[in-house]
């Protein structure tokens, strides 16, 4: 997903933008199961000693789908925001 935003133009929201629309651009642009990420939110769990191997590679591809799209919105908003979201610890947070 990264190289993602190496070749596709990416919608700013700024204080100017329609909302609306960029909340669009930016569905349209996550995938369908990262988008999953975005609403259903993530958290990191820290009790997961007796987990099996699937759900442990599970909590690993939703962590990296999370981290990634964190990654972009961040890329997304102008630098006013940016510090109001740095410290979300999730893309459900921001």
């Amino acid at each position: 997903m990264v190289d993602l935003t190496n070749s596709v133009p990416m919608p700013k929201l700024t204080k100017e933008a329609n909302y609306d629309n960029w909340s669009l651009k930016m569905k349209s642009l996550f995938s369908q199961e990262t988008w999953k990420v975005v609403e259903n939110g993530f958290e990191e769990s820290t009790n997961n000693k007796n987990w099996s191997n699937v759900q442990l590679k599970a909590l690993k591809e939703a962590r990296v789908k999370d981290k990634a799209t964190l990654y972009i919105m961040y890329q997304v908003v102008d630098e006013s925001d940016l510090e109001k979201i740095a410290s979300d610890k999730c893309s459900k947070e921001v």
